[in-house]
């Protein structure tokens, strides 16, 4: 690209830096105390687009060698994609991450850094686990430094949780690499705090002392159909969080959202929401939920023409996962309803670019490579939702 088009496409995110620094650009992220640098020649594209919580961002498709690599970037983070563990490793069996994202925010690899080092003060350890964790963490950090990134504070939580791990490191040994070296030993300057854990609320404890005027007082954002005890006795038995809960995931980052809840003794549950700020409708939602079977299936989102293309529908869509997910559901269905409607399995789907997704690698679909013969998971963690 050529460089003035490509500083304007990063001047549509308004809390970035960018400024040239030689033959390159540098654009800061004052969010995450980091700079991306970028040759503008080796970018292809920018497309303007939105991260799942329908915040803008701006896609773009860098060459790196032979390679075309995704880079996301946003007013408050940055991300892109994990480097092969085969680049990491010096192994004569090819060792892969089963369960690696196809890519990764800056943020949500500073916070999973922090969790995979708690996880050794357990009083149980899976070591191999942790072996994996530990190689995943510094394919993501690889991956940033790619893109001129120096993320010191995830490297100096994987230097601790490498020391912490030790000769019980189960993957055989890292590549030498100058510039890894290089980041530990920023690294090393990092004065590491460990966050306190947020206090534990009783939940259970919560949804039992619900009243009818806790249900009131969720009006307007929430409503529920019939606010009686026959409501409260379904709630206790089939909800796992309490009202408060639900009315903050299903209208997170929606001021205008209103919704009304439907619950039934025998746990199905049905809400409809509706976006109409000054009375002008933007956006209507309907979904159903079946507690027994631990089954969502969401009818239908409808937009109107001036709210298409404003990240709405990514919005919608991450709250709409996210609210299934704390409630326990085992799966999401979507129905297409009509004309006008939208139906998408996932929010997913990103880089959106089309010639990163023929590229391969990026959708954990890619054929095991030659002589595969180990297969690492790491432990599960939460889906930031700060990731696209």
């Amino acid at each position: 690209m050529d460089s003035g088009e490509l500083v304007s496409a990063l001047r549509t995110l308004p809390a970035l830096q960018v400024r040239p620094d030689g033959p390159e650009l540098r654009v800061a992220v004052p969010a995450i105390a980091d700079a991306v640098r970028l040759h503008p020649d080796s970018v292809l594209r920018a497309s303007q687009i939105f991260s799942p919580r329908g915040d803008p961002a701006l896609e773009l498709v860098v060459r790196q060698d032979e390679a075309l690599l995704p880079l996301i970037v946003l007013n408050d983070d940055v991300v892109w994609a994990p480097v092969d563990p085969a680049a990491q490793l010096d192994s004569v069996i090819p060792v892969r991450i089963a369960d690696a994202p196809p890519l990764v925010a800056y943020t949500e690899m500073e916070r999973n850094a922090v969790g995979a080092a708690r996880a050794m003060d357990g009083p149980m350890v899976d070591v191999d686990a942790v072996s994996a964790t530990l190689v995943l963490h510094r394919c993501f950090i690889v991956g940033a430094m790619r893109f001129g990134l120096r993320p010191v504070r995830a490297a100096a939580w994987w230097q601790h949780l490498a020391a912490k791990l030790g000769d019980d490191f189960c993957l055989g040994r890292f590549r030498p690499d100058r510039d890894w070296d290089g980041l530990l030993a920023e690294a090393g300057g990092v004065r590491l705090l460990h966050p306190a854990p947020p206090p534990a609320r009783d939940l259970r404890a919560e949804i039992d002392a619900i009243t009818i005027a806790d249900l009131t007082a969720m009006e307007p954002v929430m409503t529920v159909a019939r606010a009686d005890e026959e409501f409260i006795a379904s709630w206790r038995r089939w909800v796992p969080i309490p009202p408060r809960r639900f009315r903050e995931l299903m209208s997170a980052g929606l001021p205008e959202a209103r919704f009304e809840v439907s619950l039934y003794p025998d746990g199905g549950c049905a809400v409809d929401l509706r976006i109409a700020p000054a009375g002008t409708v933007h956006a209507l939602l309907g979904m159903r939920f079946s507690f027994p079977e631990r089954r969502a299936s969401l009818d239908e989102i409808r937009l109107t023409d001036q709210a298409r293309g404003t990240g709405l529908f990514q919005r919608l869509m991450f709250n709409t996962e996210e609210l299934s997910r704390e409630l326990g559901m085992a799966s999401l269905s979507v129905l297409a309803t009509g004309v006008g409607s939208y139906a998408l399995a996932r929010y997913g789907g990103y880089p959106r670019d089309p010639e990163l997704r023929r590229s391969g690698g990026l959708s954990g679909e890619a054929p095991d490579p030659p002589g595969f013969a180990a297969t690492r998971r790491t432990p599960p963690a939460r889906r930031s939702p700060e990731s696209p």
